[in-house]
């Protein structure tokens, strides 16, 4: 079985990202190229602002991604893209339908109910996922739905909607490759990043997924295995940015740096400890805008009808955001949950150069979700020339002769070939009379059996098939 590849596109608002993985037949997953382009001013709050700039810049990646020698000769073909941004939240719904008696619930009765319970959900937003959150058939709670009997079916859901200026703002981007549009299709962001950053038992458990970025902050908690809750903060690492370049008169890049540098999150500003007034100065800025996020992502979970003590697999994060020292200490500190970093899958093999898989996990989600979700491969290759097949008879492929003797030769066959002794006779092919060099093939030795007489013909055939010196003084 041949592997698949998977091109994915994830455009943010501070990187737009492109990767291409290999995935093979175990669905083991390798990273085959990872490219990435300031978005600067084309992206705002995770959606695409200027069509024209965001396309040219999602080429210059395709096009990147097609140069790397890990790709190439290989063409990008389709695309997957990262759909998300701003106006991404939750909404609850339900649906009940009625069999019409004891009947087997099938996936056709799934899509059914979906249908159903998309309709009485009144919003004029895309629908980009429905989750199940329980079911019940004749007022039994059911776990695994498909294959259960009964007549009056229940679902409850969680829906997860985005604006559909989102969707018509990726839809306007020309993606192409060597002058062909290609083709796309979406994934939820926050779906693909939380089928690898949470194990089973975390959303079992119930915690809190939080992706930290530039302009947006979105959240998601799990809980009974199912998703409870989904929204987007307009806030993120940019506006601590936005501070220091307000507070301390510097430009965007200066603050960026600023921040890495000398920037943290620490809970208890009075006493805390700065070798300048500067730094000092620096760290009540970041510090402020953080503890700000933060008390915003608490009460998102509180308003969801959470609290920390529920959710006792804590909270994972992920993001550029989440790099800020201090930031993990802080949300600990203030909201009471554990609280870890998302990790790539240790499976994941990378091949690209100077890349961590650390820094990659928002598009390597990508690829991972596509992988499991789709039979497409994004990647198209030249068809290689096929080499000329032998015809009945012929057995393995020709090989040119020495010049001196003319003609063409055989290469020496294998030991299993079937058409052995065949072959030996074709009069096609130039050769001695008797190449076992026997006045009769009646004469040759014959072994205990025929694996072991066809050994010796091998042998034979390779013998005369092996360069000879040529010595003039014997």
């Amino acid at each position: 079985m041949k592997p698949k590849y998977i091109a994915a596109i994830e455009i943010g608002s501070s990187r737009i990202k492109g990767i291409v993985g290999a995935v093979d037949e175990t669905a083991s997953i390798t990273v085959l190229a990872v490219e990435e382009l300031d978005s600067g001013d084309t992206v705002r709050y995770g959606r695409v602002q200027n069509a024209l700039e965001a396309a040219q810049l999602v080429n210059e990646i395709v096009r990147r991604l097609e140069n790397n020698q890990r790709v190439a000769p290989g063409r990008i073909s389709s695309v997957f893209i990262a759909h998300g941004g701003r106006s991404l939240c939750s909404q609850q719904s339900e649906a009940t339908i009625k069999m019409g008696g004891d009947a087997e619930i099938t996936r056709q009765t799934l899509e059914r109910i979906h249908k159903e319970a998309r309709y009485n959900l009144a919003t004029a937003s895309d629908v980009l996922a429905i989750a199940p959150r329980r079911y019940t058939v004749d007022n039994a709670e059911v776990k695994k739905i498909v294959g259960a009997y009964g007549n009056v079916i229940r679902g409850e859901f969680t829906i997860i909607t985005a604006s559909h200026d989102n969707r018509r703002a990726l839809d306007r981007l020309d993606i192409q490759s060597r002058g062909n549009t290609l083709p796309r299709e979406y994934i939820t962001r926050l779906l693909a990043q939380c089928d690898m950053g949470l194990s089973d038992s975390d959303r079992q458990l119930g915690c809190m997924f939080i992706d930290f970025g530039a302009e947006t902050t979105t959240m998601a908690i799990f809980r009974n295995g199912a998703l409870q809750a989904a929204a987007t903060l307009p806030m993120g690492s940019a506006n601590i940015n936005r501070d220091l370049c307000a507070g301390l008169s510097i430009t965007a890049e200066s603050a960026e740096n600023i921040k890495i540098s000398k920037g943290r999150a620490v809970t208890d500003r009075v006493s805390m400890q700065a070798p300048d007034e500067e730094t000092r100065e620096i760290i009540n800025f970041v510090s402020a805008r953080t503890s700000e996020i933060i008390a915003n992502i608490i009460n998102f979970m509180e308003q969801s009808g959470f609290k920390a003590s529920e959710l006792t697999a804590g909270a994972v994060v992920t993001g550029g955001g989440c790099r800020l020292k201090g930031f993990c200490e802080m949300l600990e500190a203030q909201s009471k949950l554990k609280v870890r970093r998302a990790a790539v899958d240790s499976s994941i093999i990378m091949l690209a150069p100077g890349v961590q898989a650390s820094d990659c996990f928002d598009v390597i989600s990508l690829v991972k979700y596509a992988a499991a979700r789709t039979d497409t491969s994004c990647v198209t290759f030249p068809e290689a020339a096929a080499p000329a097949q032998p015809q009945q008879g012929q057995g393995q492929t020709q090989a040119s002769a020495p010049a001196s003797q003319g003609g063409t030769r055989r290469n020496a066959p294998s030991y299993n070939d079937p058409n052995l002794l065949e072959d030996d006779m074709d009069e096609e092919y130039d050769q001695p009379d008797n190449i076992n060099g026997d006045t009769d093939l009646d004469d040759i030795p014959q072994g205990k059996d025929a694996n072991s007489t066809r050994m010796s013909l091998v042998e034979r055939f390779r013998n005369w098939l092996a360069p000879k010196d040529d010595n003039f003084d014997n």
